[in-house]
Parts: C-alpha cells; structure tokens; sequence
C-alpha cells in the first residue's frame, strides 16, 4: 500500500492526488474538464474552478485517490450518513461511508470515507483496487442473488464500517451497510460478513472458501 501524495494548490483549496488508488473511473475528467485533462501538465490545474465546485467533483471520485482541503474556510468533506458498497462490472467493490481498515488486532490502518476494494486478487496495491482486474480479464456481472431489508438501527453499532483483511483469505466486514448491485436494482443490509478478494468465489461479492483451494496469497 504506497502513500505518495502529489499536491496541487487551487483558490482556497489543495487537491491531492494518490497515483496508486487511481483507476480512471473519469468522474473528475467528465465533472470538470478545464480543471482534470490527462492531456496536459499538470494534469491538474486546481485554480480553474471555484473552490466549491472543484470539492464537489472531486467528492465524485469513487476511489478516494483524490481528495481536498480547504483553506478558505470552506466545508470540509465528511462522511455519508449510510456506509454502502456497490458491486462494479469486471471490477472492484466502491465503498463510500465512515469506513475503517484495520488490522487483525484492530489496529486502524486507514480511515476513508472513498475507496475501491480490489476483488480480482490481482492488486498490487491490497486492499485498494489498481486497475488491475483489467489485465487479469477479472469477471464478474455485479449482481446480487436475493436482497435483504434495512434492519432496525443497534445501539451497538456505531455507524462506522470496519474492514479487516484476512491474510490470504477473504474481507471481513462489521458495521450497518447497505450492499448494492451495479444496476441499483437488488440490495442487502448487513451488518458483518465475509467479501471474497482471490476473484474465484462462485458467491461473489462474498467469499465461499475458495481462496483455500486455489492457494490465495495476500497480506
């Protein structure tokens, strides 16, 4: 998991920028164009929008490899109210919420409210996605089998959604969340289990053992 940052300062607002969480999703090229052209250089050129506007496209972007701070006083990015993973064609599981990645003791590796958890066991980059499920011809229609309601809210749960990577084996997931296909058209509200990361599960998006049988290995 690399953590360089580029930075690129705008009108009373830094957008950074993590080359390896990228994986040309394009919000940013379609939401502002005169601000985000991989044409030119800097790609970014952060001072041809208004501070407002550039926070509200770079909060499009799915992976959280950007992000912004404002020095103008303006709002500050804050998490969504519902933690949600939505299932992409070919590609990774987008979560968007108060979401936490941790360690098997429970320590706090990363505190994110974007990211794109790889699901094709390819990565490089584990848990974030790198665009690699591309060459590994990764497939995958983003349906889910039967749906579940919303349950009622828990005192016990405190609405954040942890995520804790099992070492050579599945994503463990605890915390209220909504899990959508890519059409939008079958959800599941669950509050813990298991997402399959080797990319061979016949249950995707949740694991069914298989990453033991195919000698799956990632910390």
């Amino acid at each position: 998991m690399s953590n360089k940052v580029r930075e690129y300062q705008g009108q009373g607002i830094t957008v950074t920028y993590q080359v390896e969480r990228c994986i040309h999703a394009e919000k940013c090229v379609h939401g502002l164009p005169q601000v985000f052209n991989p044409k030119q250089r800097p790609w970014i050129q952060a001072d041809h929008a208004e501070a407002d506007e550039l926070a509200a496209v770079v909060m499009q972007c799915p992976t959280g490899a950007l992000k912004f701070s404002r020095q103008d006083g303006g709002t500050e990015e804050v998490a969504p109210s519902e933690n949600l993973i939505t299932l992409e064609v070919n590609g990774p599981l987008y979560v968007s919420g108060e979401v936490e990645i941790r360690q098997k003791d429970g320590t706090v590796l990363f505190t994110e409210t974007r990211l794109a958890l790889c699901r094709c066991g390819a990565s490089q980059n584990k848990p974030f996605c790198d665009n690699r499920h591309v060459e590994r011809g990764f497939h995958d229609k983003a349906t889910l089998v039967g749906a579940s309601p919303k349950p009622e809210e828990s005192a016990e749960l405190d609405g954040k959604l942890r995520l804790t990577p099992r070492p050579n084996g599945p994503m463990l997931f605890q915390g209220q969340v909504e899990i959508r296909s890519h059409d939008g058209q079958t959800t599941m509200h669950l509050t813990k289990g298991a997402l399959c990361r080797c990319g061979a599960s016949l249950n995707k998006p949740f694991c069914d053992g298989t990453h033991n049988a195919i000698g799956f290995q990632a910390e």
